[in-house]
């Protein structure tokens, strides 16, 4: 099988066990793009332990074109990949894949391609992708992986392309006709119950019942005419049943916001909850239990 050349920009949680997977595989070139250099990256799965052979750069002068960049930094931080955008893009060839949280990686990526106050990028594609990998990165180089899980692209050229990267690897990567619905079905959940328990600095077995899970649910119903009036198709019964599966998978589960919160980090209100309330007023849909809860996170970081 023949192999690309590949960066990871953010090589937390995310960009850790998607950099081992791609690194398993034997045929890839892979770069790991970092802010706090280590040495080898060492990621704890849940079936055993990775060693990733990579080319690790801490320095965005170094970076050189690749077929491939993975921004997984998180969406506040995406402005910082543009140094390593600059150096990892041969313009028209190089592709983009953000493997990040939102509804709008494409608006993102796009930002970042009109080069900020520096020269214009032209990405051959920019790829958003969905993310359902529960893990913790407890120090540099070192990430755990506690359940085993899936990214999910649109089903387009580009969208197969990016999921024929992990053939063969332990990710699975599915290409979805209806990418929109599940990009809204997670951010339903991300929202609400993530934007609770960043709040509360809780897991999310602080709300799995009484007040809390319906204030959860009811954040849940009212985004939902936002995501049908984006083209999303969900039913009212889809979000019992998306907060049911999530409580019963992982009640003891801390949400990346929530983690952030607790370690006094800054928070990823703006792609995950301010955006609900924009795409609302877009449409004419009120939604003020999400501006609410909005403000408060902006609040306190």
């Amino acid at each position: 099988m023949s192999g690309s050349s590949i960066a990871v920009v953010g090589v937390g949680a995310i960009g850790g066990v998607v950099a081992a997977a791609l690194g398993d595989l034997a045929h890839h070139d892979l770069t790991l793009c970092v802010r706090t250099p280590f040495d080898v990256l060492e990621v704890e799965l849940p079936g055993g332990r990775s060693r990733v052979d990579a080319t690790i750069l801490a320095n965005p002068g170094q970076a050189r074109p690749v077929d491939w960049v993975l921004v997984a930094t998180k969406a506040h931080q995406t402005a910082d990949a543009l140094p390593w955008l600059r150096g990892l893009t041969a313009e028209g060839t190089t592709r983009w894949a953000f493997l990040q949280n939102g509804v709008d990686q494409v608006e993102r990526g796009n930002r970042l391609a009109a080069g900020g106050t520096g020269p214009a990028l032209a990405p051959a594609d920019v790829v958003p992708v969905i993310v359902n990998l529960p893990a913790s990165r407890p120090a540099p180089g070192r990430v755990i992986q506690s359940l085993n899980g899936m990214l999910t692209s649109p089903d387009d050229e580009a969208g197969r392309a990016f999921a024929t990267l992990f053939e063969g690897s332990r990710i699975s990567v599915r290409s979805h006709a209806d990418f929109t619905t599940i990009a809204w079905r997670k951010l339903l959940m991300n929202a609400s119950l993530g934007g609770v328990c960043a709040f509360i600095s809780g897991s999310d077995e602080a709300v799995a019942e009484g007040p809390l899970r319906r204030f959860v649910l009811d954040l849940m119903l009212e985004a939902l005419p936002v995501a049908r009036a984006e083209g999303a198709e969900i039913e009212e019964a889809d979000c019992e049943q998306i907060l049911e599966r999530i409580m019963q998978a992982a009640p003891d589960h801390w949400s990346s916001i929530a983690v952030d919160r607790r370690e006094g980090r800054p928070m990823e209100w703006e792609a995950r909850n301010a955006v609900i309330g924009r795409r609302g007023r877009k449409h004419g849909i009120s939604t003020p239990r999400h501006d609410a809860l909005t403000d408060l996170l902006r609040a306190i970081g």
